[in-house]
């Protein structure tokens, strides 16, 4: 006959089994708190764009509408990002790829990407996402007429130590004398934070339209993100 199991033994077997069920809830919160984070930036568009139809002063109604539109933007970059959520890194080529279909989806421009195959961190990959999403917004509002179909083109290439990232587009151009150091805007101010971080520089020309190349260190994959919000 087996003599009964020492105390300590059972201690063990409810802790393996405590930690094995715990695994399993930590495996499964991840999707859980996506579907959570989609389900409540839906609830702050449809918010503000219940606010807006109750306003009358145009400026008011532009300004949260414009709103609504950046976090219907920045819900489908979630999206795409969450699927990389774990990875140290990623291979910058089909991650771009990607997104560039998913920004001619929402904006109903033709998107395509021309880039080097390349891995930075996820962190890395993240923030130029940041910024082509808000270069990709900007081109669907000012660079086309209103309704009027256009291309966005995104290359991206690495020589030596330093990635280059360039957005353009086929529409009117910049303004003469247009600064993206010293514009205003909330797009213009994340895009100059992202810059910050990435310890980059941001140029921008017409040249058969608008045209943005942001030129970063590799190595300032490594730094980490930031909140994108505003100063207090």
């Amino acid at each position: 006959m087996r003599p009964p199991a020492h105390p300590s033994v059972h201690s063990a077997r409810a802790q393996r089994s405590g930690l094995s069920r715990s695994s399993r809830r930590e495996a499964a919160a991840p999707p859980e708190l996506d579907h959570r984070v989609a389900n409540s930036l839906q609830l702050a568009v449809d918010f503000l764009l219940f606010e807006q139809a109750r306003l009358t002063e145009p400026a008011a109604r532009k300004a949260l509408i414009e709103a609504a539109e950046r976090l219907v933007a920045v819900g489908h970059l979630h999206r795409f990002l969450s699927a990389h959520d774990g990875e140290r890194d990623v291979d910058l080529k089909p991650f771009l790829e990607g997104l560039a279909a998913l920004i001619g989806q929402s904006t109903g421009l033709t998107c395509s990407a021309e880039v080097e195959s390349m891995r930075v961190t996820a962190s890395m990959a993240q923030q130029l996402g940041l910024a082509v999403n808000e270069l990709a917004t900007n081109a669907a509002k000012h660079a086309y007429p209103m309704g009027e179909p256009g291309e966005l083109l995104i290359l991206a290439h690495r020589h030596r130590e330093r990635l280059t990232l360039t957005v353009a587009d086929r529409g009117a151009g910049l303004a003469k004398g247009f600064d993206p150091t010293a514009g205003e805007g909330l797009g213009l101010e994340i895009l100059r934070r992202i810059v910050r971080q990435l310890r980059g520089r941001l140029q921008a020309e017409t040249d058969g339209g608008a045209r943005f190349t942001l030129t970063v260190p590799v190595a300032a994959a490594t730094t980490p993100v930031r909140s994108f919000a505003p100063p207090a």
